[in-house]
């Protein structure tokens, strides 16, 4: 399986989530009240937990997903699983943040669930957010890859693409992007792959050294989400790489279901 998880989860509808999250909530409110907001994470989730549970309320804490592909797996925990079918992600920062929202909707995508909430402990009144989505797994695995890095490339580029479309197969699309960058880390191995520091060189001078995703000394690998703006992400990628002693840079942008590949030279 490409996701696994030790727990079965088992989806609930709108109306339960509703009815379930009005306890939750009721809890929140007067552990907040009774605990104030300067308590770490995690004895917010454990009293939480408690409360719920003896209103009868399955919870289950820490519940680890992971993400497998061939040796490589990646795990991701859960704050809480609400009657096998919602999650909450308790935070204790300074506001909710669209990280946070991105970090709950990766989650469900992962469990193939619909609803959660994010719940934030630290201000002085309870912040708290609902977050769904209606994507589900069979949605995530039609994608289009927009593939411009095939003209004259080497054995290492294509490596790159060909484990970047296996990951695409098995994953489908919409997931947090840090999940393929780090498979595709762990897959490109070599003596002269993985983050390594490039010289940035202004005018003859190395003014510092850049962290890059490389394939070979002379072939980096950029991977990003960016939406908007596409062209205006290129020219600043192209002005990093006419600084930077290598060759070319293969950009991965993930646009929904379009995966381009572009490689930029000098």
């Amino acid at each position: 399986m490409p996701i696994e998880c030790h727990v079965e989860i088992t989806p609930v509808g709108q109306e339960r989530f509703h009815a379930v999250d009005k306890v939750v909530m009721g809890h929140v409110f007067d552990i907040h009240n009774t605990l104030g907001r300067f308590c770490d994470e995690g004895i917010y989730q454990e009293e939480l937990a408690q409360r719920c549970r003896a209103d009868g309320i399955e919870v289950q804490r820490e519940v680890l997903l992971r993400a497998l592909y061939q040796g490589f797996a990646k795990p991701y925990y859960l704050d809480m699983l609400v009657e096998r079918g919602v999650i909450y992600e308790l935070k204790a920062a300074d506001s909710l943040n669209t990280s946070h929202q991105k970090q709950l909707i990766n989650y469900l995508l992962l469990a193939n669930l619909s609803h959660g909430k994010l719940v934030n402990f630290r201000p002085g009144s309870v912040e708290s957010r609902f977050v769904s989505t209606r994507l589900r797994q069979q949605d995530r695995e039609t994608f289009r890859l927009a593939d411009g890095a095939r003209k004259g490339e080497d054995q290492t580029s294509r490596l790159l693409r060909e484990t970047l479309c296996a990951l695409l197969v098995e994953w489908g699309v919409f997931l947090d992007v840090n999940l393929y960058r780090e498979a595709l880390l762990y897959f490109l191995d070599g003596p002269d792959a993985g983050v390594r520091p490039v010289d940035v060189v202004v005018s003859g001078r190395i003014v510092g050294v850049q962290k890059m995703c490389l394939l070979n000394a002379g072939t980096a690998w950029h991977l990003s989400a960016v939406r908007e703006r596409q062209k205006s992400y290129e020219t600043h990628l192209v002005r990093l790489l006419g600084h930077l002693q290598l060759e070319k840079i293969h950009w991965i942008n993930f646009d929904h279901r379009t995966i381009t590949i572009k490689t930029l030279n000098q």
